[in-house]
């Protein structure tokens, strides 16, 4: 049987599920620690449009990879990885459980299954790169990695520079290099809660998010990072990205909840595809069985097609808390020789 030195219960979801409340419930019920898995809490001082967990809410149970760097500071998936391999080992260590929380995606990949060979950037690369205005990087990337090109957003200019980077580098296209990666495995095997709520349910939670993170002074928050480090690569990030447009003239007051409400409900489309493509893509475990493809409500199923498409839902387990703790309490107790996903519906 295989073995492997680290386990881990990860919490996941789109924007507003709830994982971070989730997260600490199944911390205080399972003697574990929470590791974070958000590509924006991990700088300081991002804490209103990141939804950070407040201070006086992590007494109870300790956070790791919170506000480690200075905004100015960029972390990378590599640097993420080893950092949270030493915060799993340090857990486990300890005879707690490692808990993941957060929605980044990549993140959680790189953990599960490792990083691609890849090797570095030289600086004449990266140079080359970053001399060409983005509507020209992404230009060439649709030519040379048309599946990658197809996956960004031509506004991700992080992902889109480092993508065309890899080929320059290595001549090949990136999503090639990855695709060949997909299956391998790595250090960390994980129980994975995808957190499910009715699309009416979530746009609800998403806009009251969007409201509160601009009463509680997502303004103030954003000039003050502006004030100290300057218009930095992180403020083009969800929330971030529309305060700093009403900070300096391109959108008005009045319109800044609404576009933080619309990308924040774009985003978790995107958060909820990957949850969906993913687990096929490494070969993960899925519970229930029939969620890899889209469900239907029967009451819309007769519906037009985009009424059907907009209505499309993962079969869930429908399970209270305290069912959860229990079943992923059990589940932990057995042997596991490859990650699982479940899609969960907490009532």
């Amino acid at each position: 049987m295989m073995k492997y030195p680290l386990r881990a219960l990860a919490v996941c979801g789109p924007t507003a599920s709830g994982k971070s409340a989730l997260g600490i419930h199944l911390a205080k019920s399972l003697d574990g620690e929470v590791v974070n898995v958000d590509s924006v809490q991990v700088y300081q001082g991002l804490n209103i449009g990141s939804a950070k967990v407040p201070e006086g809410e992590r007494e109870s149970v300790r956070h790791h990879l919170l506000d480690i760097l200075p905004p100015d500071r960029q972390m990378n998936a590599g640097e993420y990885r080893e950092l949270a391999l030493s915060a799993l080992h340090d857990i486990s260590s300890r005879g707690r459980l490692p808990i993941l929380v957060g929605g980044s995606g990549m993140y959680l990949t790189v953990l599960l299954q490792g990083i691609a060979n890849v090797p570095a950037t030289p600086p004449e690369v990266r140079q080359a790169v970053a001399a060409l205005p983005p509507d020209e990087q992404f230009r060439e990337l649709q030519t040379v990695d048309p599946v990658t090109a197809a996956r960004l957003h031509p506004n991700d200019t992080q992902r889109v520079s480092r993508a065309l980077e890899i080929y320059r580098l290595t001549g090949r296209a990136p999503s090639s290099l990855f695709e060949e990666h997909r299956f391998s495995g790595g250090e960390v095997v994980a129980l994975i809660l995808v957190i499910c709520r009715n699309r009416e349910d979530l746009y609800e939670r998403i806009n009251a998010r969007s409201k509160a993170m601009v009463e509680g002074g997502l303004l103030d928050e954003t000039k003050g990072i502006m004030n100290a480090y300057g218009d930095i690569p992180v403020l083009t990030t969800l929330g971030y990205k529309q305060a700093r447009g009403v900070i300096q003239g391109h959108l008005g007051l009045a319109d800044l909840v609404p576009e933080i409400s619309l990308h924040t409900r774009r985003f978790a489309k995107r958060q909820m595809t990957y949850l969906r493509n993913e687990p096929k893509k490494r070969g993960w475990i899925v519970q229930p069985q029939s969620a890899g493809g889209a469900e239907v409500d029967a009451g819309r199923a007769q519906a037009t097609r985009r009424a059907k498409e907009e209505s499309r839902a993962f079969s869930a387990l429908h399970l209270s808390e305290v069912e959860l703790v229990q079943r992923v309490r059990e589940r932990l107790g057995a042997p596991m020789e490859r990650t699982e996903l479940w899609y969960v519906s907490i009532g």
